[in-house]
């Protein structure tokens, strides 16, 4: 009897705990759903396109089929760095297309010893700008790269004459200390210097422009002095102080008259007859005083009338 009773009691309690678990899957079901249902709907994030990809060459193409087109001076400078950067620097007139000189190129053949035949020619431009006696360019121009930057062989420095025969010419013709200068020694460093008067001689005065310099002193014949009535007075007093001092400083009306007005040449005495004439006074006081500085002592300062 005992034993049908414990069996009843687990038949029931089996029972309940299943309607337990039913109830329990029940309930939860429909709370997940409800909160799916009222869950921010968030959108989704657009994924890029792959880039299209460049179909590949056909295959077996002729790379040959392209046209030919002329080289470039920028292309030839690829390759030939040194020449080009000569041109670039110190080219002068021979700035310009590099096929314009090298009309076949890449066709040196050690085989062939063909180096001559392709090089360009000087002459396939230039006649004799340098005279009959002067023929062998690269004597001198020893890069036609950079035909400006002529160095200073010995070639060049003993026929400075024979391209230049004007101040040559000059030198010899007004001989001065210039004259025993070899022309090297004032145009060095390199072919066209043009040297600085004051590399060698001190100015005439502070501060003088060297402007002033060429139009009193040639350079080749610095001795033939020539004044312009736009002649600095100042350079004057560089050798004449004492005089640009009384001059300067004269109440006479010679004080207002330039020194190259009376002196128009470098010294030049002139005669006071050529402003004052011959006879300024009476013929009786230029008899018993024939010298005018006797009276009028210094030409820089004269006396002046006082009343």
């Amino acid at each position: 009897m005992e034993r049908e009773r414990k069996t009843i009691v687990r038949y029931w309690a089996l029972l309940a705990t299943m309607v337990l678990v039913f109830l329990s899957v029940s309930w939860i079901n429909p709370v997940a759903e409800s909160q799916a249902a009222v869950a921010p709907q968030t959108e989704a994030t657009p994924v890029p396109a792959p880039e299209a990809v460049p179909p590949a060459k056909a295959e077996g193409a002729n790379p040959y089929a392209a046209p030919v087109e002329s080289m470039t001076t920028a292309q030839c400078g690829q390759c030939h760095t040194s020449y080009f950067q000569a041109l670039k620097q110190e080219g002068g007139r021979h700035q310009f297309d590099c096929v314009k000189c090298h009309v076949q190129f890449h066709a040196y053949n050690p085989n062939r010893n063909n180096w001559a035949e392709i090089m360009p020619q000087c002459a396939s431009c230039h006649t004799l700008p340098h005279g009959p006696s002067q023929t062998e360019c690269l004597s001198c121009h020893k890069n036609p790269h950079k035909p400006v930057g002529v160095p200073l062989s010995d070639r060049l420095t003993q026929n400075c004459a024979s391209c230049h025969a004007g101040p040559a010419g000059e030198l010899q013709q007004f001989p001065s200390k210039h004259t025993m200068v070899a022309c090297v020694d004032c145009h060095s460093d390199h072919h066209g210097n043009i040297p600085s008067c004051f590399v060698c001689h001190k100015a005439h005065y502070e501060d003088q422009p060297l402007e002033s310099c060429l139009p009193c002193h040639p350079v080749h014949k610095p001795r033939q002095i020539v004044f312009t009535e736009n002649t600095e007075l100042k350079t004057c007093s560089g050798c004449h102080a004492s005089v640009y001092g009384v001059w300067s400083g004269s109440q006479s009306k010679h004080a207002k008259v330039s020194c190259v007005a009376c002196h128009e040449q470098h010294a030049q005495i002139p005669k006071c007859s050529q402003c004052h004439g011959e006879a300024p006074h009476n013929a009786a006081l230029h008899t018993k005083f024939p010298d005018c500085l006797t009276c009028h002592l210094d030409p820089h300062d004269p006396p002046v009338k006082t009343k």
